[in-house]
């Protein structure tokens, strides 16, 4: 029997096809596809949800980039939009510098940990494609927030944990390695690589002294973790850090669609992993449900996305992002555990009729489908939510401007209850929407912090709410920003 032509060209591909390529083509197109989600993401003003708005104009002002306590990683990020506040007054511009950092931070952990991996590993970047792009996905609209910027971070110390290194490269994991020190979830996460690294040595006797190393140097870096927790207390860590807090973030933040679309993908890693396992249709079957389960995932995500009431209080993902991706990080370690020793580590056997050529062609390419799904999966949720958001934004700004007098009062919006808009940092986006010189104050919607508010206006001296414990001065700052005297006149009546 002849072969037809489908079937030479099955074998052409499959002899032509080499696993590293495709996983490389992963790479890159999974993080094509998560930079172009941030650049739009960055472009609706997404960055200014929630703290987002405060923060920015806080930087602005202050001249200085905004930092919490020891959380210094906004202070190296957005060093760059304080310089470029003196060269421009242009607040797209302005507003690129702020957002871009963190809604790239996903493409770049995808692209940073492909140049660890890919020489020696190049299979293992399907987990940091999932673990930037799918873990993280319901609380990433957070887009400013540093417990889900340090877990994209982590990602490519993670796999370097698990391969041999270069110098270029142990230099350059050691600079982000220091990013673990700024938030409190740096004690786990480097705790989690140091034994992760220290059992990979049981099993992996060549690379034994390097992987012991290894797990030693992040075993003292946990350590230093922990002092720097007991020795610089974070104040606002020790108020969340109880039982209660975590069941009410679970139950706002978790619960519902965000944790089924994160348990679909829970599902379709382990397929993944079963499916480098096996050969043959059993691996094509275990792909093919793996891209349902991703499809799954899209589809529970989207019902979620498109209602702003559903997200309103997504922040609270935050608080459980590191164990959600747990299941991504031992998926990570066993594919590296059971591929030591195996010949370039693809784990594709030889083939020879010409039906396991077809099956080994769609096998090998598998990677490029999954990484692919899960990246657009990424960039359709955080696109649909920051549409939601940009038209939540136009009509709050059409509300205010529609308003006579300069203060605000909540009434006004009160559509906006049960919203992402239903914020004390909604008074800074206004400031914000409306460029260097403001002139609508919005109250907050507690009377009490209101009244606040109305206090410092008409305090001697007077003072401008940021928010309503945020008094600032009037006058511009040392780079113009912001000019907030022609507001306060309005409302003086002088």
């Amino acid at each position: 029997m002849h072969p037809n032509a489908a079937t030479l060209r099955a074998i052409a591909i499959s002899d032509s096809l080499d696993p590293a390529q495709v996983w490389r083509r992963a790479a890159f197109v999974s993080a094509a596809i998560l930079a172009i989600a941030g650049v739009f993401t960055c472009c609706c003003d997404t960055p200014m949800l929630w703290d987002g708005s405060y923060q920015f104009c806080f930087t602005l002002i202050k001249q200085k980039p905004y930092f919490y306590l020891t959380r210094f990683h906004s202070y190296v990020l957005w060093l760059p939009l304080v310089w470029l506040s003196h060269l421009t007054s242009n607040l797209f511009l302005l507003k690129l510098a702020y957002g871009l950092p963190f809604t790239l931070a996903p493409a770049a952990s995808v692209l940073l940990s492909w140049w660890v991996v890919g020489k020696r590993a190049p299979h293992l970047i399907l987990w940091a494609i999932f673990g930037a792009a799918a873990a993280p996905l319901p609380g990433q609209i957070f887009i400013i927030n540093d417990s889900i910027f340090q877990q994209h971070m982590f990602w490519p110390v993670f796999l370097g944990l698990l391969v041999p290194l270069r110098k270029r490269q142990i230099v350059a994991l050691s600079l982000l390695v220091v990013f673990q020190f700024s938030h409190q979830i740096g004690l786990v996460l480097l705790g989690g690589g140091a034994g992760a690294a220290l059992l990979l040595a049981i099993r992996d006797r060549a690379n034994r002294r390097e992987l012991l190393i290894k797990a030693g140097i992040l075993g003292v870096l946990a350590i230093i973790a922990l002092w720097k927790i007991f020795h610089f207390p974070d104040s606002y860590a020790q108020r969340e850090f109880t039982w209660d807090r975590a069941h009410e973030a679970w139950r706002w933040g978790v619960e519902g669609y965000p944790l089924r679309g994160v348990e679909f993908m829970w599902g379709a890693g382990a397929l993944c992993l079963i499916g480098g396992m096996v050969s043959g249709r059993w691996r094509n079957r275990a792909t093919w449900l793996a891209a349902f389960c991703i499809v799954a995932a899209a589809v529970t995500w989207t019902i979620w996305a498109i209602d702003s009431h559903k997200w309103s209080t997504a922040l609270n993902y935050r608080r459980w992002v590191v164990p959600l991706t747990v299941p991504f990080y031992l998926l990570a370690f066993i594919d590296a555990w059971r591929r030591v020793g195996l010949p370039g580590g693809t784990g594709v056997p030889p083939v020879r009729t010409a039906s396991q050529h077809e099956h080994r062609a769609f096998a090998t390419t598998s990677p490029l489908l999954i990484g692919a799904m899960v990246a657009a999966t990424f960039a359709l949720i955080l696109s649909i939510q920051s549409i939601v958001w940009l038209r939540l934004t136009h009509h709050l700004m059409h509300d205010v401007e529609a308003y006579p007098g300069p203060v605000v009062p909540w009434s006004q919006i009160s559509w906006t209850k049960d919203s992402p808009l239903y914020h004390w940092g909604t008074t800074s986006y206004v400031f914000v929407v409306e460029g260097q010189k403001p002139w609508k104050l919005v109250l907050d919607p507690d009377p009490t912090e209101s009244a606040a508010q109305v206090q410092m206006v008409h305090a001697d001296p007077p003072r401008i709410p940021l928010s309503w414990f945020t008094p600032i001065s009037p006058e511009p700052g040392p780079a113009g920003w912001f000019d907030f005297r022609p507001m306060l006149k309005q409302i003086r009546g002088r």
